[in-house]
């Protein structure tokens, strides 16, 4: 694809999203390609975030050590984009689609890339006209989750908007459960559990 044909995709992909993920699938991209592009989407998500926090200080992270370390911060965003993929793969798979790893992966690439243009153009906006950045997060949330349902019921071939939040709201549980038994195993704390006991 051309740089032009990328901008065509992004106005297709808010339009229409299930046309745009046809066309997303219709690419032959190898999974080589596919790791690099999810890397540097990582990278450039990190380095908005990094610069975010430069130019408009929030005070003390809320996770010492980690959303204040950009090398951290990039690894969290990576692991979790990875885990993402591999749920909504194995997920949909298991509730009836037949969308491969790479289906689900290019779409949710492609995603994370829209992603970093949204953040870029709210730090732009943020510095400039802040009441229109909490629209565009706001309104970018709303379409985002529109986007999100249709490129999983496209991946997976599921024909059903409903199948797809199913699908969705599945692996967001295998999410949950995944990050709840890793805290437990590296001795993190556990909600409900008394601190400095």
């Amino acid at each position: 694809m051309t740089l032009p044909n990328l901008g065509s995709l992004a106005l297709l992909t808010i339009k229409q999203p299930a046309q745009a993920a046809k066309v997303i699938l219709t690419l032959n991209v190898g999974r080589d390609v596919l790791w690099i592009a999810l890397a540097l989407a990582v990278v450039l998500n990190t380095l908005i975030f990094s610069l975010s926090n430069i130019v408009l200080p929030t005070g003390p992270s809320p996770i010492p050590g980690l959303l204040d370390n950009p090398v951290f911060y990039g690894g969290f965003v990576g692991g979790g984009l990875v885990l993402t993929i591999f749920s909504l793969h194995r997920v949909g798979r298991m509730l009836g689609g037949t969308g491969s790893f790479d289906d689900v992966m290019i779409l949710m690439v492609w995603m994370q890339f829209l992603r970093v243009t949204v953040q870029a153009l709210a730090l732009l906006l943020v510095l400039t006209i802040p009441i229109l950045s909490v629209f565009l997060i706001f309104g970018a949330t709303i379409v985002g989750l529109f986007i999100f349902l249709h490129f999983i019921d496209q991946a997976h071939r599921l024909g059903s908007m409903m199948r797809a939040g199913g699908v969705l709201l599945a692996s967001l549980f295998a999410i949950a459960a995944t990050f709840f038994i890793l805290l437990s195993l590296i001795g993190g704390p556990i909600m409900g559990s008394t601190p400095y006991v």
